[in-house]
């Protein structure tokens, strides 16, 4: 019977050690992982406000807002009737294992809590969006709005782009927003090919470098200084190092690209340094648990040789006494 209960408490004590160690582990992971997730900010399914520029972990795909601006190349037959034309860019990353789909009818814009609909007065194939995006991939786009003027306008996220369903809403104020290309006909991503005179090749050469300039001033459409500014604040929440400061004027494409780039490759170092932390940790988990495995098979094998010594023990007594019991009676 003594037996019986030793093997039973030793047998629970190895399940509580197993059990503790396994809920150690998981929960371990479950916080890196939230680790990781913490540096973005983060869509649910309440509708939360955020910064043009910021990183939105929408249900696993990164969406950022990069930049917004009027478009004024129309003329009469293809203005807006609303009186507005305004341009949202967006970036996006699929950090999901699974193939997702991004589309532009996941958005709207709302000024003064109206919806408004899609500008379609441009002949610009371009104009909307949807991608199917594989694990780790990455793809832009852009969607023109048909609105009137505002002090603020609202663009709003409602997507479901893996399981779960997603909202967010970038307040947009007028001072943020850029002028586009501006002049008669319709808006086009490629560039419009002219026919040169033959006898004004100096004037075409001049048109020619105009045209050039206008390209380069297109590419390299500025952006606020508000902006940049939220990029300068995550850059600079990311990293121990030399902090970056803010700038009071507006910034060309490329030098928000660029920002863009470095803040992309300190969250990929971040979650590498995270990563192999998780990767230490739970080796020493292990060796830990095999130290006590082995401590508690030392400890049981010490008790079951107690056990066979108490048994022994108790067998010599039982045979003595039915010795002397056999002796009292021969008397």
């Amino acid at each position: 019977m003594k037996k019986f209960l030793v093997m039973m408490v030793i047998g629970i004590f190895i399940l509580a050690g197993c059990d503790i160690n396994l809920n150690t582990g998981g929960n371990n992971s479950e916080n890196d992982e939230n680790s990781k997730k913490s540096n973005k900010a983060k869509a649910t399914s309440k509708m939360k406000d955020f910064k043009i520029g910021q990183v939105v972990n929408a249900d696993g795909v990164d969406v950022r807002v990069t930049k917004v601006e009027f478009i004024n190349n129309y003329d009469e037959y293809s203005a807006p009737e609303n009186g507005k034309a305004i341009r949202v860019y967006m970036k996006f990353k699929n950090n999901n294992d699974d193939q997702v789909l991004i589309d532009s009818t996941d958005f709207s814009m709302k000024v003064d809590n109206e919806n408004y609909q899609e500008w379609f007065g441009s002949d610009d194939m371009n104009d909307g969006f949807s991608h199917q995006l594989n694990k780790g991939n990455t793809a832009s786009g852009y969607i023109t709005y048909d609105v009137p003027d505002s002090d603020e306008y609202a663009l709003e996220m409602d997507a479901s782009p893996n399981f779960e369903s997603v909202k967010a809403r970038w307040k947009i104020k007028k001072q943020d927003i850029k002028d586009g290309a501006t002049g008669s006909g319709s808006q086009t991503t490629a560039p419009v090919e002219t026919e040169k005179e033959p006898d004004e090749s100096t004037d075409d050469s001049d048109d020619s470098e105009d045209t050039e300039s206008e390209d380069t001033e297109s590419e390299d459409t500025p952006y606020t200084a508000d902006m940049y500014n939220d990029l300068v604040d995550e850059y600079n929440g990311l990293t121990d190092g030399e902090k970056m400061d803010h700038v009071d004027h507006d910034v060309l494409e490329i030098e928000y690209t660029q920002l863009e780039e470095r803040i992309e490759a300190l969250y990929e170092k971040q979650i590498e340094e995270e990563d192999k932390a998780l990767e230490e940790e739970l080796k020493e988990q292990d060796e830990a648990y095999d130290k006590e495995m082995e401590e508690i098979d030392k400890q049981y094998e010490e008790d079951m040789k107690d056990l066979e010594d108490e048994d022994d023990t108790e067998t010599d007594d039982s045979t003595a006494d039915d010795s002397e019991t056999t002796e009292e009676k021969a008397e």
